[in-house]
C-alpha cells in the first residue's frame, strides 16, 4: 500500500510541475511564525499560510509516522490531495522534528517548484541574532536564484513597511476585544487572522481600517468570563467558537495563530536584515525556544493587564514541543494565582468530553 501511494504521488508530481498557474499574484506557502514574510513579499510573492484541518487523516500515515501531530498530517493530506497546487513554493522552518519531516515529505512527493527550510536558533542572544540574520540572507539568495531577480533593499524596506502597518492595525482592532465587555468576539478575530494569513496584506490593511471604525459603533458582546488561550497553534476557527459557546469570551490568544503572532516590533536600522533578525528572535517566544520562565511571565503579565479570569492551555496530541512545557508552565502560572485548564485534542475530536471540562472550568472561574 505504501509503495502504491508513493509511486502515485511521484507520478503526479512530475505531471503537475509543468502546470501554469493563473493568479492575481504568485504565492509562497509558509508554516511557522518565524518565517520572514517581509522577504517573501520583497521577492514579489504573496505569503500564504498553510493551515491544517480536523478531519480524519486519509493518506499522510503512509508517508509519515502516525505519532505526529494533526497539523502536520493534515497539511500532508491537503498537499497530496492537490489543494496547494496554486502555490509556487513553500518555506519551512526547523522548528520541531515534525516540521522537518513535513519538509521532507513535501520536497519528495508534493508538486512544488521551490521548497526551502530555514534554520532557527533556540535562544535570544547576540549570537542568535547573527545566526538568524545569516539564515535570512541565505533565504534571500535562494529566492533570488529561483526568481532570477535581485531583491533590492528598497523592496525589503517596502515589505517591512506594509507588514508593520498590518501588525499595528491588528493590534488596534484587537484592543476593542480587550474592553469590558468586548466589542468584537474571539471567533471574529480568529477569522480576521486567518484572512490575513491568506490575503494580500495591502488589501487586508484597507479592509481592517474600515472594520475598526465599524466595530467602534457596534453592539457590545455579552459579558462573560475572560479567557486567555495558550499552547499549540490552532488552525480551526470552529475551536475558538466552541470555547466561546461554552460561556466564555476569548480575549487573547497566546498562539502562533492568534494575537501573539502580531506582537512583533521591527526597529529602524540601516541594516535591514539585522532589524528583521532582532525582531523575530526577540518576539514573544513559543515553546520551541528555551525560555519557559519568559513565556510564563508574559502570560502572567497579559492575564493581569487584560483582567483574565482563566487560562486554557491547549495542546495537539503528539505535539511534544508544547506538551513538554505543561507541568512547569502550570506550576509557574499557579504560583501567580492564575486558574489554568489543560486540554489535549486532535483539533476537534472528542468534543463532548472537552465541552464538559470547559463548562466545569467556567463554573470554577465564576466563583
Amino acid at each position: 500500500m505504501i509503495i502504491y501511494h508513493t509511486q502515485k504521488y511521484i507520478d503526479r508530481k512530475i505531471l503537475c510541475l509543468g502546470k501554469v498557474k493563473i493568479l492575481d499574484k504568485q504565492r509562497i506557502g509558509w508554516v511557522c511564525s518565524y518565517t520572514p514574510l517581509e522577504l517573501i513579499y520583497a521577492a514579489n510573492f504573496l505569503p500564504y499560510r498553510i493551515e491544517g484541518h480536523s478531519k480524519p487523516i486519509e493518506t499522510a500515515d503512509s508517508f509519515i509516522h502516525p505519532n505526529y501531530c494533526q497539523f502536520v498530517k493534515s497539511a500532508i493530506d491537503n498537499a497530496l490531495d492537490g489543494k496547494y497546487e496554486f502555490l509556487d513554493g513553500v518555506v519551512f522552518v526547523n522548528s520541531c522534528d515534525a516540521m522537518r519531516r513535513l519538509h521532507d515529505v513535501w520536497k519528495r512527493y508534493v508538486p512544488s517548484k521551490f521548497t526551502y527550510i530555514l534554520d532557527l536558533p533556540m535562544g535570544e542572544s547576540n549570537l542568535g541574532v547573527k545566526y538568524l540574520k545569516n539564515e535570512f540572507k541565505k533565504f534571500k539568495l535562494s529566492l533570488e536564484k529561483y526568481t532570477n531577480k535581485t531583491i533590492q533593499e528598497e523592496d525589503l524596506r517596502n515589505g517591512m513597511k506594509i507588514f508593520i502597518e498590518s501588525r499595528s492595525l491588528y493590534r488596534k482592532l484587537d484592543s476593542l476585544r480587550t474592553q469590558e465587555p468586548p466589542l468584537i468576539s474571539g471567533e471574529e478575530m480568529a477569522g480576521i487572522t486567518s484572512q490575513f494569513f491568506k490575503s494580500n496584506p495591502k488589501v487586508w490593511n484597507e479592509k481592517i481600517k474600515k472594520l475598526i471604525e465599524e466595530k467602534k459603533r457596534t453592539n457590545l458582546i455579552i459579558k462573560k468570563p475572560r479567557i486567555l488561550l495558550s499552547g499549540s497553534p490552532i488552525h480551526n476557527i470552529e475551536f475558538i467558537k466552541f470555547v466561546e459557546n461554552c460561556g466564555l469570551n476569548v480575549i487573547y490568544e497566546d498562539l502562533c495563530t492568534g494575537s501573539k503572532f502580531f506582537n512583533l516590533n521591527i526597529k529602524n536600522s540601516a541594516d535591514l536584515y539585522e532589524s528583521l533578525a532582532e525582531a523575530y528572535i526577540n518576539r514573544i517566544p513559543c515553546a520551541r525556544m528555551m525560555k519557559i520562565n519568559d513565556r510564563a511571565s508574559n502570560i502572567s503579565e497579559l492575564s493581569h493587564k487584560l483582567n483574565i479570569d482563566g487560562i486554557i492551555y491547549h495542546s495537539l496530541k503528539f505535539c511534544d514541543t508544547y506538551l513538554y512545557d505543561v507541568p512547569r508552565l502550570k506550576e509557574l502560572l499557579k504560583e501567580q494565582d492564575l486558574k489554568v485548564l489543560f486540554i489535549e485534542s486532535d483539533g476537534m475530536g472528542s468534543m463532548n468530553q472537552l465541552k464538559t471540562r470547559i463548562e466545569a472550568f467556567t463554573e470554577i472561574i465564576k466563583q
